[in-house]
């Protein structure tokens, strides 16, 4: 697509926001016939220039025409001149970018947060600063959410819906407007907030001691798992069924066996001797006790 600019016949160059061009305008400078109103603007992120307009005949209504800026004649703030009522045509939009909405992240993965507007030169269409808010919405005011101005030569890469900035881009913006969530103290910008999207890469450990005991207490560990692991037992024959081995006999505690001695019953009396008979009195004893 061309980027021409001799038709364009401005008496000086304006820094015009995306949001100031929306709902503009469009007349023709022949017959100052009213072609429509612009309803979108888009531009090449390589170049960071906008470089076509889109014209709705009636607001909300239909498709818009295309309009390259080139065939601008004046990008005033009331109204937009053309020459003619055949200034429209239809244009490939590939690699063309709405610009809003898009995220801004810095090359070492700080997010600054969304587009929510950019300004741009109304000559030769090249974008001078994004406007970021935390979530890029168009329709919330600034006094809602804070926004903040980022220059447009700290772009260093464009990938998809994605901006890359360059580092330390953060220090370099310029607060517009002090929302009413920041002004409370509920809300912060958000490389502030402490949040990155990248993952932390691993640090290198410079205590190589803690390094040792780690790695002594890990063999230990293993030493312990190695005795208490058990070797597995055999397996039998395929299909053959398993013998279910009998409980454990638990031995009896010690207290229960003394309580169970002393629970015994007492053992029966020993049976008495029989009376001496006589053949077994000794005749040499004395008898005293009789007559003689």
């Amino acid at each position: 697509m061309t980027t021409g600019k001799g038709s364009v016949a401005l008496v000086r160059s304006e820094v015009r926001r995306r949001s100031q061009v929306l709902g503009t305008q469009v007349i023709s400078q022949v017959n100052a016939a009213r072609l429509g109103v612009v309803s979108e603007v888009w531009a090449d992120l390589e170049a960071k220039q906008v470089l076509v307009l889109g014209v709705l005949e009636k607001a909300f209504a239909g498709s818009p025409r295309l309009l390259e800026l080139r065939q601008v004649t004046a990008l005033g703030q009331d109204a937009i001149l053309v020459p003619n009522d055949e200034v429209f045509d239809d244009l490939d939009l590939e690699g063309l970018s709405r610009v809003v909405g898009s995220e801004v992240v810095t090359e070492e993965g700080i997010r600054l947060g969304k587009v929510k507007d950019f300004q741009f030169n109304s000559v030769s269409g090249l974008i001078t600063g994004l406007i970021l808010s935390n979530l890029g919405l168009t329709f919330l005011p600034g006094f809602i959410l804070s926004t903040y101005l980022l220059p447009a030569n700290e772009i260093v890469s464009v990938g998809g819906e994605r901006l890359i900035v360059a580092d330390g881009a953060e220090t370099r913006l310029t607060q517009l407007a002090k929302g009413i969530l920041e002004t409370l103290g509920l809300g912060k910008p958000p490389w502030e907030s402490g949040v990155s999207p990248a993952p932390a890469l691993p640090r290198a450990v410079d205590d190589y001691s803690a390094v040792e005991e780690n790695y002594e207490y890990d063999e230990e560990g293993e030493q312990e798992d190695d005795y208490a692991e058990e070797e597995p037992e055999l397996q039998g024959e395929a299909g053959s069924p398993r013998r279910p081995e009998p409980p454990p006999v638990s031995e009896q505690p010690e207290w229960e066996q003394e309580y169970a001695k002393e629970e015994a019953p007492p053992s029966p009396p020993e049976p008495t001797p029989p009376p001496s008979t006589p053949t077994d009195i000794d005749p040499w004893e004395d008898k005293s006790g009789e007559p003689t």
